[in-house]
């Protein structure tokens, strides 16, 4: 008899158990919800662990504090200047847009993308940047960070992105970066980088560049050593 009792008390989980069809229904209908395995690693963090990987153990691991920069305010007010940027644009016909929010559950990628245009033919992501331009031939955080915006662009609207555009306001230059299948793949292998970087919250190696320390948010917290 109790063991009776006991059977009945039992809860069965297979009726909470969902199959692959339903976990879909409930992405699509709940969108801010992470019901994936895999972490989402957003486009920001791929510039920042291009620049210096500390950066993502101090905000993401730690949780650190970070402290208000010059480049951070620039941020915050980009968005206007970006718009009346766009707004003075020559070309005949093309489809702007502005603040799109794009995720990618394959890669574990999110990023809310500034802007992006349209022509009809080809699509391209815009980004503002304050600082200098980075010379070429060396790796660039600000391309990096745009590329994973255009891998976004590519599997949520299902076309080629070929290149990707950067606008540094300190020189009021735009730059056209070609972007190819390596430079994707680059990106691809950070997004994995750093996912193993949160996995294991192992402080990594800092910059070899101690330019690059200077103006950093998390410059109370790094000792360099």
């Amino acid at each position: 008899m109790e063991n009776k009792v006991q059977k009945e008390n039992i809860i069965d989980l297979k009726q909470f158990r969902l199959n692959k069809h339903q976990l879909n229904e409930i992405r699509k209908n709940n969108p801010w919800i992470n019901l994936y395995d895999r972490p989402f690693i957003g486009t920001e963090e791929v510039r920042q662990f291009s620049y210096c990987k500390r950066i993502i153990f101090f905000r993401y691991i730690l949780h650190s504090p970070m402290k208000q920069t010059y480049k951070m305010e620039f941020g915050a007010k980009k968005h206007e200047k970006l718009q009346k940027m766009a707004n003075k644009s020559k070309d005949g016909y093309a489809q702007k847009y502005y603040n799109v929010y794009l995720t990618d559950s394959e890669l574990g990628l999110v990023g809310l993308i500034d802007y992006f245009e349209f022509d009809g033919k080809e699509a391209y992501p815009v980004e503002i940047k304050s600082g200098n331009i980075p010379p070429e031939g060396i790796d660039n955080p600000h391309k990096y960070q745009v590329t994973a915006q255009a891998i976004l662009i590519e599997k949520n609207f299902d076309f080629l992105v070929k290149k990707v555009r950067v606008y540094y306001s300190k020189h009021g230059k735009v730059v056209d970066y070609l972007i190819g299948i390596e430079d994707k793949l680059k990106v691809m292998n950070i997004i994995e980088q750093i996912k193993k970087l949160l996995a294991s919250e192992k402080m990594p190696n800092p910059t070899r560049d101690k330019g690059k320390c200077i103006d950093c948010e998390c410059r109370n917290y790094c000792l360099r050593g």
